[in-house]
């Protein structure tokens, strides 16, 4: 069974991309309207600076519950955003969540004199945070004006620059996809490709459209070629992603495709962030397939449940696979879940029918156990029935352990069952003992 690559890169750069984006846009849904977009508007939208007077009303005598309850001028809010946003905190989902309700705060219009101040911070992914949510608000009243402003200063955030445009692209192709449509087309670079490049915002332009045209966003992706398709279609499942009604319209536009080959990948693109909100939604998808499909699809599934479910993931790879094909599976496992978990991944190791089909599986273990517990390593490598792989695996487990304490990791191997002059072998980091001629 073969890696999907595209698959995972495709849901990886949009999950990023997204974690902020997706609350920013349904509180935005809540806050453009006249009532809360404009000064002078109800309670909750008009915050101004200090001083101001939101309502253009006179003057009056004010109490104590009136400065209790007066709305925080724009540079208060923010000071309170980058007290928010210390050390530390960007890791920390609660304090994230303050800074969102903090940024909801800020009135539309206010927001040019906030990017100013965002990129006055000095801590570049505290920019690029600020940035891209203060460009997402922006972009819901005046799309080309919050992407003017992206694109002049992308450059100074290197690479994570490019998020500031995704978020502008959301925003704005949620009331105008035409509009960002056209505007994509007409940038020189967008087939630049890149986790962080034109494909990135392809994918959010595709998302949103699909959000809310799904038969517009069909008709888009029939006018681009290439690698780029992978990308629009990874950002059309997005748009899905909490919505069975959504996702079975996608799928059926889907098998309407003409190529056989794009089928298959959008399919298991599609998985690939099923598999993280719902999977067992998805398993139970992919059992009403052809059968000659559910090989691949559970294939890709599997490959990202081992992200957030190993052991789900890793009963899945096993499902169907012929006596022939269960050695390489087993190995596949232990790439994935040995270097997250190596306890876990042991475990479930010990548990499987013992045999020399797991000998890669068995190599695969030990490669990724030596660095933290090489005296474990060792002893799974005396398991290994094939002689070469033994060896090579007694080598790694050896030395990793050498390193720490020699004296051990020597009387080990003299218990490692290996003749003399593999112990010879080994010693010297040999992957075949030198014979006499």
């Amino acid at each position: 069974m073969k890696k999907n690559t595209t698959t995972i890169a495709a849901a990886a750069a949009l999950w990023l991309a997204t974690l902020v984006g997706a609350y920013y846009l349904g509180q935005l849904k809540q806050t453009n309207n006249p009532a809360t977009a404009v000064p002078g508007a109800a309670a909750g939208g008009t915050a101004g600076d200090a001083g101001a007077d939101p309502g253009g009303m006179a003057p009056r005598r004010s109490t104590g519950r009136d400065a209790a309850s007066k709305p925080l001028g724009m540079k208060q809010i923010l000071a309170q955003i980058k007290a928010a946003m210390g050390a530390g905190s960007m890791q920390n989902p609660s304090a994230m969540m303050k800074v969102m309700g903090l940024l909801d705060k800020i009135r539309p219009e206010d927001v040019p004199a906030a990017l100013a101040e965002a990129d006055a911070l000095s801590d570049p992914q505290q920019k690029v945070l600020l940035s891209m949510c203060l460009l997402g608000k922006w972009a819901e009243l005046d799309g080309p004006a919050a992407m003017k402003y992206a694109e002049e200063h992308a450059s100074g955030l290197g690479p994570m620059g490019q998020i500031a445009k995704v978020s502008v692209v959301s925003a704005w192709a949620e009331h105008d996809p035409e509009a960002v449509w056209q505007w994509y087309n007409a940038q020189p670079n967008k087939d630049a490709g890149g986790m962080f490049g034109g494909n990135m915002v392809l994918s959010s332009l595709f998302a949103s459209m699909a959000a809310n045209n799904p038969d517009l966003a069909f008709k888009r992706l029939a006018e681009i070629d290439g690698p780029n398709r992978s990308m629009a279609l990874a950002g059309m499942f997005q748009s899905a992603m909490f919505d069975d009604t959504k996702r079975q319209l996608m799928l059926t536009n889907v098998d309407a495709l003409p190529d056989e080959a794009e089928r298959k990948q959008a399919k298991q693109m599609m998985l690939g962030q099923w598999a993280m909100m719902a999977p067992e939604q998805a398993v139970a998808w992919v059992k009403t397939q052809p059968p000659n499909d559910q090989r691949d699809l559970r294939d890709s599934m599997a490959t990202m449940l081992m992200m957030s479910d190993p052991k789900q993931g890793a009963s899945l790879m096993l499902e169907g696979v012929t006596e022939e094909d269960k050695p390489a599976c087993y190995s596949r496992i232990m790439d994935h879940w040995a270097y997250m978990d190596t306890n876990a991944a042991g475990t479930w190791l010990s548990e499987q029918p013992q045999g020399p089909q797991l000998d890669s599986a068995r190599q695969s273990f030990v490669n990724a156990a030596s660095q933290k517990d090489p005296q474990t390593a060792m002893e799974w490598a005396t398991t290994i029935t094939s002689p070469e792989l033994k060896l090579n695996a007694t080598i790694t487990a050896y030395q990793a352990w050498q390193k720490k304490d020699p004296a051990a990791a020597d009387q080990a191997l003299g218990k490692s069952g290996l003749d003399e002059a593999q112990i010879q072998a080994v010693r010297a980091g040999q992957t075949s003992p030198t014979k006499d001629p």
